[in-house]
């Protein structure tokens, strides 16, 4: 393996080389589950790579071992299902850019209804003006809600999970239980860009451990693995976590399809105004991370209008 300068954009050659050169372990490992392919990880990683330029920077070894971790979790990098990114962070103990793997919560549910965990879960965030019943850890909670009305601030989160044997399993987490385990994140620009899908990987985590299956399952012990070990875990010693000082990563595009829909109608608003222009817009979010050919075509076509 060769010696990579870790803060410096690599050529691409060096990019293919890096992670051509787990092939055969990648294949190894998946073949355990044959639920992802080399042929198409790797070309999904390799498209990531090249977008990104933070991601270029990243120590080749953190690269492999991310792509590694694909075939371990079995969750594909294919950014139109969202279940896992390669994302880079900035480890200060080791002064170097690392690639990680980040499992997002829909990734987290596929693989625990995947391997037989669970049937069926669901998580859900609850607002102040939702109506909200717990009804016990054995039954199904009642909560309506108007999804196209301003609901306000959160006020919780809660799981529901359905056993193969056909029984519901409901656990809930309140806003300061929340807030409790983003004050244990290791990182903490996630949590400020995606409270929700944060709480709801949290409440997921900690409902697993009642889930009958969950621990004969070693596909998803080893998905909450990783994801303790990139993030962190509020319950010291449930789970191997590797100690490491992370600061912010350096590009919060965790959910980036949904972090541009959402975002979309403010960029807008600001370019109607007059604010800015598409391509000032464009240049401000690509120091954040990279946008697609399409949203900078949605952004410019604001600027037609």
């Amino acid at each position: 393996m060769g010696n990579y300068q870790n803060n410096t954009a690599r050529q691409p050659l060096q990019i293919e080389g890096t992670i051509e050169a787990m092939q055969s372990k990648f294949t190894q490992i998946a073949a355990a589950e044959n639920l992802v392919k080399w042929a198409e990880e790797s070309q999904f990683a390799i498209e990531v790579l090249y977008k990104n330029p933070f991601l270029q920077k990243c120590d080749p070894v953190s690269i492999q071992n991310a792509i590694i971790n694909v075939a371990s979790v079995g969750l594909t990098l294919n950014p139109a299902y969202g279940l896992a990114y390669l994302v880079p962070e900035y480890n200060k103990a080791a002064s170097r850019t690392e690639c990680q793997l980040r499992i997002s919560f829909k990734g987290l549910m596929k693989v625990a209804v995947d391997s037989g965990a669970i049937a069926f879960v669901k998580a859900e965030i609850v607002c102040e003006s939702d109506h909200f019943e717990y009804l016990g850890p054995c039954e199904k909670p009642v909560h309506r809600m108007n999804p196209f009305a301003d609901r306000g601030q959160t006020t919780g989160v809660y799981c529901i999970a359905k056993t193969a044997a056909g029984d519901y399993l409901t656990d809930v987490m309140s806003k300061a239980e929340i807030d409790y385990i983003k004050s244990k994140a290791k990182t903490k620009a996630v949590w400020e860009s995606w409270y929700g899908e944060m709480a709801k990987k949290a409440i997921i985590k900690r409902a697993s451990k009642q889930w009958p299956s969950a621990g004969q399952s070693e596909r998803f012990a080893e998905a909450v693995n990783v994801v303790n070990q990139q993030e962190g875990n509020e319950l010291e010693g449930q789970f191997k976590v590797v100690q490491q000082e992370v600061t912010e990563p350096l590009s919060v595009q965790y959910y980036p399809g949904e972090n541009f829909l959402s975002n979309f109608p403010k960029w807008q608003q600001a370019i109607q105004s007059g604010k800015t222009s598409p391509e000032a817009l464009i240049a401000k979010i690509e120091t954040r991370g990279v946008l697609t050919d399409q949203q900078k075509q949605q952004i410019n076509a604001v600027g037609r209008a």
